[in-house]
């Protein structure tokens, strides 16, 4: 099982977390996902660890969840405290998504599935929906990975994660 096989991992298993929230802004998961079928990583506290003076930036949350079908699931989440898109930089978050992607995901390729069900981005704030075009932007952006394309979601903070 490859949840199992991250908590037993060298590295990776010094960055899981039980919970997804940072300044207040977290996601939450439904009621019928247990919590044996996913595992938290927190890719920033990795990226910290390494000391290398200039910190790549990367997204606050991955998580890998098994689905009902055996099938695994992708999420990547990035958490702002900010209230209006005007304080999000959307080339910063961008930058977070694909470094997450392409840098962390290739380092642990030998851990992580090489096929997903589903990958899903997240970008999780107190924005009340006001579809300005940095959101917008964010939402249109596309970025590949294991040839799919992908957008990043804004939702709003307690975002539910449902099972795939």
């Amino acid at each position: 099982m490859v949840i199992q096989k991250i908590k037993e991992h060298d590295v990776l298993s010094k960055f899981i977390e039980d919970t997804c929230c940072e300044n207040n802004v977290c996601i939450t998961f439904d009621a019928d996902i247990s919590l044996e079928s996913y595992i938290i990583i927190k890719v920033d506290d990795f990226y910290k660890s390494l000391k290398l003076g200039s910190t790549p930036r990367s997204v606050d949350c991955l998580i890998l969840r098994q689905c009902a079908n055996g099938d695994y699931g992708l999420i990547l989440v990035e958490l702002k405290k900010a209230r209006k898109s005007k304080r999000i930089s959307k080339t910063q978050i961008e930058e977070k998504f694909e470094n997450t992607l392409n840098d962390f995901m290739t380092r642990f390729k030998d851990v992580f599935p090489e096929k997903y069900k589903e990958i899903k981005l997240y970008l999780i704030s107190k924005i009340k929906r006001d579809r300005t075009l940095t959101l917008e932007y964010l939402m249109n952006k596309q970025i590949k990975f294991n040839n799919k394309v992908l957008g990043i979601r804004p939702e709003m903070n307690h975002f539910v994660i449902k099972n795939c």
